[in-house]
């Protein structure tokens, strides 16, 4: 009797093999097609977290430091540097905000493969590290309004605005929290657009 994998796992077991390349990965989903995004992942590989399952799912990437930054601006098409995720600063100002302050910023998003139609890089947020001037804003997390409970979260994302020019935001991040980067175990500001 001969057992024949059902098309799902055939789908997914590329994506769990580890020596999978997300390039490999990328071919794969695009099955012959073009992909513009594909001569850039050498840079984004040491930040992914983890292959899509199939050609529907994203893939997130996170502490991208200012080397890989400065490439992506060297690489990107023009046009894609203006992408941006809902109300977030675009693609190109989180990226020359990390080159300008390479100690200081952190970009993080996630890669949309090509087969879908709306192939893409974009950054979700930034970490900012030792601004210990951050420290001083009152940041409240609760549903409340503002004005009720004291948050600052306005002042503070004002002072990261100036510090870093990420003036092409149309609003402040969804979220700021404290974090602890896993990789360098540096203390910073996780800021997200959701």
């Amino acid at each position: 009797m001969t057992i024949h994998p059902s098309p799902r796992t055939l789908i997914d077991l590329p994506s769990a093999l580890p020596h999978e390349t997300l390039a490999d990965c990328w071919v794969r989903l695009a099955d012959g097609g073009p992909s513009w995004t594909l001569d850039l992942l050498d840079v984004l590989e040491p930040h992914v977290l983890g292959r899509p399952a199939d050609g529907r799912d994203i893939v997130r990437y996170r502490d991208l430091p200012w080397t890989a930054a400065a490439q992506l601006l060297q690489r990107l098409p023009a046009g894609q540097l203006a992408d941006k995720q809902n109300d977030a600063p675009s693609l190109g100002s989180v990226l020359v905000a990390a080159v300008g302050h390479p100690r200081e910023v952190e970009v993080h998003g996630y890669l949309v493969p090509p087969s879908r139609e709306d192939e893409r890089i974009t950054a979700e947020g930034i970490v900012v590290y030792d601004h210990p001037e951050l420290d001083e804003f009152r940041l409240v997390d609760d549903d409340s309004c503002c004005t009720e409970n004291g948050c600052e979260c306005q002042a503070f994302w004002a002072s990261v605005q100036a510090s870093f020019g990420l003036d092409d935001a149309t609003r402040s991040p969804h979220v700021v929290r404290r974090r602890t980067c896993r990789r360098t175990g540096r203390d910073g500001w996780y800021l997200w657009w959701t």
